[in-house]
């Protein structure tokens, strides 16, 4: 490559641990990088199954570190592996190549076949790049930021127990939007939109609309429908309970992957974030493409 090694970018390198396929492609990957001199990062849970030799001069740091530390991200695995390593944005931003390591997924859309050559393109600086929107929640107990989250696709409110439903106020902008009662609430990205979200009875939304979306779970109401609010709405759900015996138990999760129980009158605020996530887009398929094949949405 001609390129000067202050514009040959850092890849970093992350993939579900445990699993034979993508531990022999990480190995493959990295021997690539060596041979093009391109130094790599590699996530601390999958450097254990590596040999000193297939390792080499990559730099290990745990997984949460791997995007703050590469200008490229190739993600080995499925949604779940993806989600996991891009949680943890960064003024960075790097561009992420997510390889599937088996049926074809939503956000990694790149197959195995594909990885070399779209890494090398990335690397030129001649491949497609989308960016998707990431949400920024922050859970506020007594008036004071307790914890804060970034979601991919999705941040929620749900009841542990069985049967039981809870009430949450919603107020978009500061101003009162509506009591919902149910078995919780799905605040999502666009690009979530085909997650919980659409298994929930909310709309499939392209990821490049600037929304938030709003999809009650179960409603008490049948007046509660999805709702579709402008990419820099400000929302804040206020945990609300009828009667003692409703107290505890409803927890905020946030993709599925972390989150913590809510305490009466807990507050969750969440906005579109300050970062982004920026995907490497397949040469062979499009949005819908993908939703076709993992949907069969349109009858594919």
């Amino acid at each position: 490559m001609s390129k000067s090694s202050s514009e040959i970018p850092v890849v970093g390198v992350v993939a579900k641990p445990r699993v034979a396929r993508a531990r022999d492609l990480v190995a493959q990957l990295l021997a690539w990088l060596r041979d093009q001199k391109i130094k790599s990062v590699v996530g601390s849970d999958i450097a254990p199954e590596l040999s000193d030799l297939e390792l080499g001069e990559a730099k290990v740091v745990e997984r949460e570190e791997v995007s703050a530390s590469a200008d490229i991200l190739v993600v080995l695995g499925g949604d779940g592996t993806l989600i996991s390593a891009s949680r943890f944005p960064s003024s960075r931003e790097p561009r992420i190549i997510g390889v599937n390591m088996g049926t074809l997924g939503f956000l990694t859309e790149i197959t195995k076949d594909e990885l070399f050559d779209t890494l090398a393109k990335t690397i030129a600086g001649e491949a497609e790049i989308e960016e998707r929107a990431l949400l920024s929640a922050q859970v506020l107990r007594s008036g004071k930021v307790f914890r804060e989250f970034t979601a991919v696709n999705d941040a929620v409110l749900t009841k542990q127990a069985i049967a039981r439903i809870f009430s949450v106020d919603l107020s978009v902008d500061g101003a009162f939007a509506a009591t919902l009662r149910g078995d919780g609430v799905i605040v999502a990205t666009p690009g979530g939109s085909t997650a919980y979200s659409m298994a929930a009875g909310g709309s499939i939304v392209h990821p490049q609309v600037d929304a938030i979306l709003v999809t009650p779970i179960c409603p008490h109401s049948l007046t509660s429908r999805p709702l579709v609010l402008p990419g820099s709405a400000q929302l804040t759900i206020t945990l609300k309970m009828r009667a003692p015996s409703q107290s505890g138990d409803v927890y905020f999760t946030v993709d599925g992957q972390e989150g913590m129980e809510l305490a009466l009158s807990d507050q969750v605020r969440i906005a579109k974030s300050a970062h982004k996530i920026r995907f490497v887009k397949s040469p062979a398929r499009n949005y819908f493409d993908v939703l076709g094949t993992k949907l069969k949405w349109a009858n594919h």
